[in-house]
């Protein structure tokens, strides 16, 4: 699936902001998850996980589940914190 989702990167990204919104939506729409979207921009655009988790979190193609995704971030960071207390 990566290779798939690498190739549609290699076809629709001209390293413009709009072609990588573009290029996102179609990842996307070929079944490419989150996850595998953001392996996809570590690799093909030299970014750190951060910076590629924050580009995916932020798009176009994903911003429906940009609430939840950080809801469940702070409630397992909660979690975490919680637990320490508890060593």
């Amino acid at each position: 699936m990566i290779k798939k989702i690498e190739d549609i990167f290699d076809a629709v990204y001209d390293g413009s902001q709009s072609s990588l919104d573009a290029t996102l939506v179609k990842m996307k729409e070929a079944g490419a998850s989150q996850m595998q979207s953001t392996v996809v921009l570590i690799k093909k655009l030299k970014l750190s996980i951060a910076e590629a988790d924050h580009l995916i979190i932020n798009s176009k193609a994903w911003e429906e589940n940009r609430d939840n995704v950080i809801r469940l971030r702070n409630e397992f960071g909660d979690f975490l914190d919680s637990s320490k207390s508890e060593i």
